[in-house]
């Protein structure tokens, strides 16, 4: 009697807890959720792996290259539908179940965006790039088979994604659907999408109205399809990657930090900016060089002790009266801009192989 009785009540306040929820206004909603649940959503967040950009390119190299690899018809549209299946988790933040139940029909090719079924159901833009990339690959016969019908075993996804993981050397388990779409929800916040917004390109349930925000598909349309232009920066050579180690050594302090495409590169700042950008191991950065402190082997230039070495292939050579500018491949896909002048530059041509390197005191660091 007693437990029937605090039933009732509970079931009571859960109606009148409702019916105020469907009384306010969406911003009154967003407000309030803001307000109570922010500790839980940057714990839950924090708590979620991570993956940097370049972590990201290095598995959609490695995607690409399978299908490149592919011998047979058949197998090559076995894993252009994985490759597929691969992008809509990467940039459409997809759940995987979603991504599996495409079909031809729900691409909107004109406006570069994929139309989800759903409750309501919401359209999720794609980069520019990407819709581009693909829609190239149209007149591919196998492409357009894979493309048709997406379905496959929701497992042999998940191993091809474990798989990934291993052969770019990710901690076991970083590479996943749920850890690519909570990473794709990432980007967008700092690409300063308000919360709302993320939640409409996701189509998340926990907060109602959330995916009917006015104007939404309009608003995510200008944001994500024009996110791909890098910030304005005068230093022409960027690496990602993980720390390795951070020894400090007095006043400066010692920072190891291995790329995707496996440069170990070294950069040595003051233990304030160390401790300003909280540097640990693990921890994801960015590393700029400007191309006049990029030098080529044979420059007559000796290198330092601490230097990073690299080599490439000479893609580009520019000059004028005094300067020469050389564009490095480097085997990752990563391209190196080196500025040079002409008397301490060696005969070079596009094509060759070139060993260039950079001082630990060029690398200026940013959190990535």
């Amino acid at each position: 009697m007693l437990t029937a009785f605090f039933m009732k009540n509970t079931q009571r306040d859960r109606e009148r807890l409702e019916n105020l929820w469907r009384s306010l206004s969406l911003q009154d909603r967003e407000w309030l959720r803001r307000r109570l649940l922010p500790a839980e959503d940057e714990q839950a967040d924090a708590a979620r792996p991570s993956l940097s950009v370049a972590e990201c390119r290095a598995a959609e190299q490695w995607f690409e290259a399978r299908c490149a690899g592919a011998r047979t018809v058949r197998d090559r549209q076995a894993r252009l539908r994985l490759w597929c299946l691969f992008l809509l988790l990467r940039y459409g933040g997809l759940r995987l179940v979603e991504a599996l139940s495409l079909r031809a029909d729900d691409w909107d090719w004109a406006r570069g965006c994929l139309r989800i079924e759903g409750t309501p159901e919401r359209l999720v833009p794609l980069p520019l790039p990407l819709v581009r990339s693909l829609r190239e690959k149209l007149t591919d016969p196998a492409f357009l088979a894979a493309l048709a019908s997406l379905s496959c075993d929701s497992s042999l996804m998940r191993r091809t994604l474990a798989q990934c993981g291993r052969a770019c050397g990710f901690p076991a388990g970083l590479l996943s659907a749920r850890s690519l779409r909570h990473n794709r929800a990432r980007e967008l916040r700092r690409h300063g999408l308000s919360p709302a917004l993320v939640d409409a390109f996701l189509g998340r349930g926990r907060n109602e109205g959330t995916v009917s925000v006015p104007g939404a598909t309009a608003a995510l349309c200008a944001r994500i399809q024009g996110e791909d232009s890098p910030p304005p920066s005068s230093a022409r050579n960027t690496f990602f990657g993980r720390v390795l180690c951070c020894v400090a050594c007095g006043l400066a302090c010692r920072v190891e930090l291995l790329t995707p495409g496996g440069l170990l590169l070294t950069a040595i700042i003051t233990e304030t900016s160390r401790r300003r950008l909280e540097i640990r191991e693990g921890c994801r950065l960015a590393a700029h060089v400007k191309a006049p402190q990029m030098h080529l082997a044979g420059d007559g230039c000796p290198p330092p002790p601490d230097a990073t070495h690299f080599r490439g292939e000479v893609e580009q050579i520019r000059s004028d009266e005094r300067w020469r500018e050389i564009l490095l491949r480097l085997a990752d896909g990563t391209h190196v801009c080196i500025l040079q002048e002409h008397c301490r530059q060696p005969s070079l041509t596009p094509g060759m192989e070139a060993q260039a390197w950079f001082g630990a005191l060029s690398v200026i660091l940013s959190a990535a």
